[in-house]
């Protein structure tokens, strides 16, 4: 099993048991937190390597340090050179909490995802046209990131009962792999940004 098939394995059993943890809490107060299969919020996502636009539902657990998500991705063909979809399992883990005065927080976070593609640059498997050991199929790749993010609970009775953003460093697992194994210098140009918003139910 190569590398990449090893972490996009252990990011689907990430996010089953952050399902499997959902349960925990459905047990002693289903009446107010629902069904364990109920997302816990709405994410939206600009940039960081898994489309120009990404939107999806998520999970809390490991009681809020972690959460677990399922996007989907689009870049137009005028961004991209090539209309571009993903499907994307983002797992993000918090460090640490900062509290800052009684609603506000801020927490530098770090985690993996691993994202399908499909484009007219993407292939499960490398076309005839290319020679071979030239090029490696490309459809599943794996991400990195570091950030920071701040949430804010609404105490009032609302639609949503928060709302969360965050600000990340984004990198491509291969990128990392073979900048390891060639030994050289790292290049900014690896590195891609992210912003965005979580609507907490």
């Amino acid at each position: 099993m190569g590398y990449i098939k090893k972490i996009m394995f252990s990011c689907v059993l990430v996010f089953l048991s952050g399902l499997i943890c959902a349960q925990d809490y459905v047990i002693f107060d289903e009446e107010v937190k629902g069904k364990w299969y109920k997302p816990d919020f709405f994410k939206l996502q600009f940039a960081g390597n898994i489309g120009l636009a990404s939107i999806g539902l998520g999970y809390e657990w490991w009681n809020e340090k972690a959460q677990s998500v399922l996007l989907y991705g689009f870049v137009p063909d005028h961004k991209g050179e090539a209309e571009i979809h993903t499907f994307t399992i983002k797992n993000t883990f918090r460090l640490y909490k900062f509290n800052l005065y009684d609603k506000f927080n801020l927490c530098p976070t770090a985690g993996f995802s691993v994202s399908f593609e499909h484009g007219e640059n993407s292939y499960m498997r490398v076309p005839d046209k290319y020679p071979d050991g030239y090029y490696s199929p490309n459809s599943f790749y794996a991400c990195l990131n570091l950030g920071v993010k701040s949430k804010v609970d609404f105490k009032e009775e609302r639609k949503f009962s928060g709302l969360g953003v965050f600000f990340e460093v984004n990198t491509l697992a291969d990128y990392v792999y073979y900048n390891i194994k060639a030994q050289e210098d790292w290049d900014d140009d690896i590195l891609s940004f992210a912003l965005g918003m979580n609507v907490f139910f």
